[in-house]
């Protein structure tokens, strides 16, 4: 039987996996609050959320070779770093929250 669809648990684990590999940013609930490669800081609960100003997406990288093969390597990256949107300032600053 063909499955069209990946196990929720998989996905769950890959994202997981990509989280630990971020930098934790001292002073703030490891759970909660991460920086990607870039130094971005993402949130955990604005997976997948390109509205919010800490949302984060799961990347495949290649890692380093083994025996002959690229090895594929999860990483959590901030939206703007997956759509390489690189502005000039944080949009953010300056505007009161609704």
């Amino acid at each position: 039987m063909l499955r069209l669809t990946q196990d929720p648990f998989v996905i769950l684990q890959g994202r997981v996996e990509a989280w630990e590999r971020c930098a934790r940013i001292p002073g703030c609930d490891k759970a909660v609050w991460r920086q990607d490669g870039e130094g971005r800081v993402i949130r955990w609960s604005d997976f997948g959320d390109r509205f919010s100003r800490y949302g984060w997406e799961v990347v495949t990288r290649r890692g380093p070779r083994a025996w002959g093969r690229g090895l594929k390597r999860l990483e959590a990256v901030h939206w703007r770093g997956v759509t390489g949107e690189r502005p000039s300032g944080d949009p953010f600053l300056g505007r009161e929250a609704a």
